[in-house]
């Protein structure tokens, strides 16, 4: 029986390690290369030839989104799989304009990505659960993210994300929360992300002026 060949692309060794042990517990494919970084895994892809590519989308010195284009341009048949901690609807269609054919969150499980791996490998394409109504949404509005229309509720803010949004507020950078905070700066990263998709604003700014407009009077009265 032929192997499906997969090549892993991410920054964090312990992940990519860890990834490459439990898919090399499955028959029917092996893992045949592994990528830190952008450069990286476009030189692998064509050194490789693999059938399948699972792609980081934060990835240093040519972010996932740069890689998947490059490789797609090298190699059009390429089968790429986004497999990544944001479902921000900008990194979904950012990765599906790039030509990746699939996309699933670092939170699924072992099983979710090998099912992903052998869809693509086979022909089709696998998104997450979720990911699907945000395609549908996307294609509604012509490729663009689509505008939401209720407000931001602060209410549904994790304690985590209250703390890292008040750090944010105070000008701190990712590795001084993350200091502060004893997490990773990837970390912080992912919550400063989650943070701008949960309360709909643009950037680390309009976090700052939702921090302000929202809690400046309960701080104040402390």
């Amino acid at each position: 029986m032929s192997k499906t060949r997969v090549l892993l692309a991410d920054d964090h060794q312990m992940f990519r390690t860890g990834v490459t042990n439990l898919l090399q517990k499955e028959a029917d494919i092996e893992v045949v290369g592994e990528a830190k970084d952008g450069e990286e895994v476009v030189r692998q892809a064509s050194h490789f030839k693999p059938d399948v590519i699972v792609m980081d989308i934060q990835l240093p010195i040519r972010d996932g989104i740069q890689a998947t284009r490059q490789i797609i341009a090298n190699f059009p048949t390429a089968k790429i799989l986004a497999l990544t901690s944001f479902e921000t609807e900008d990194y979904l269609g950012n990765m599906l304009r790039a030509g990746a054919k699939g996309y699933i969150l670092k939170e699924s499980p072992i099983e979710e990505l090998v099912l992903a791996i052998r869809t693509l490998a086979n022909g089709g394409s696998y998104f997450a659960k979720g990911i699907s109504a945000k395609i549908v949404a996307m294609l509604e509005n012509n490729g663009r993210p689509s505008a939401s229309k209720e407000p931001a509720d602060k209410s549904s803010l994790t304690q985590r994300e209250l703390e890292i949004l008040e750090h944010v507020a105070a000008e701190m950078t990712n590795k001084e929360i993350a200091s502060l905070l004893f997490i990773s700066s990837r970390t912080v990263e992912t919550h400063r992300r989650n943070l701008i998709q949960k309360l709909k604003v643009k950037n680390t700014a309009g976090l700052m002026r939702f921090y302000l407009n929202n809690f400046k009077s309960i701080v104040e009265q402390v």
